[in-house]
């Protein structure tokens, strides 16, 4: 079936023309995708941006000598920009450098775990051991009562990275204590 006619009738609401005509396109969905970085969002979520960009394609295009393709890659490229301004706006800086609250008591819990089982100079040997520089760096000032923002601009990460890193030193915690 010629695409113009997939277009008619995912147009005149027939599901499965609109899902044809999206499985055809999902491969320059990926394509564009892949190219745009979104704050706060993973590549699936530039991806899904892209797909309601190829969707919204589907339902307006209208045949004006244009080719279809083009309009699509307009559309996909358009929604997943739009995303990534948005996302990039400082109104949302909150809302892409915030952590879980239970962050905050998670390494407290997995010490306490820990100081049951090993003493002073071993465990810091232990866990210096496990922790790759930049981890070590981030436990010491977060035992120091650094705030996040603080251990961000002295380690030169962003909050996420300090929460990420806080996440994998948890982690690897939990792991020596289970060996002790």
């Amino acid at each position: 079936m010629e695409e113009s006619e997939l277009l008619r009738m995912a147009q005149a609401g027939d599901a499965d023309a609109a899902e044809t005509l999206i499985n055809n396109y999902m491969g320059m969905v990926s394509s564009i995708a892949r190219r745009y970085y979104i704050v706060g969002a993973t590549q699936d979520d530039a991806w899904q941006e892209g797909m309601i960009g190829l969707f919204k394609a589907v339902m307006t295009y209208k045949d004006c000598g244009g080719k279809f393709s083009t309009y699509a890659h307009a559309c996909i490229k358009s929604r997943i920009l739009d995303a990534v301004k948005s996302a990039s706006r400082y109104k949302n800086r909150p809302l892409n450098e915030s952590v879980p609250i239970d962050t905050f008591n998670a390494i407290s819990d997995a010490e306490a775990e820990i100081f049951g089982n090993i003493e002073g100079e071993e465990l810091k040997a232990r866990i210096k051991d496990e922790l790759n520089d930049k981890e070590y760096k981030v436990l010491r000032m977060y035992i120091e009562g650094k705030s996040y923002a603080e251990i961000a601009s002295e380690a030169d990460i962003n909050i996420k990275g300090v929460d990420n890193a806080l996440q994998k030193i948890k982690r690897k915690i939990k792991a020596i204590a289970g060996r002790s």
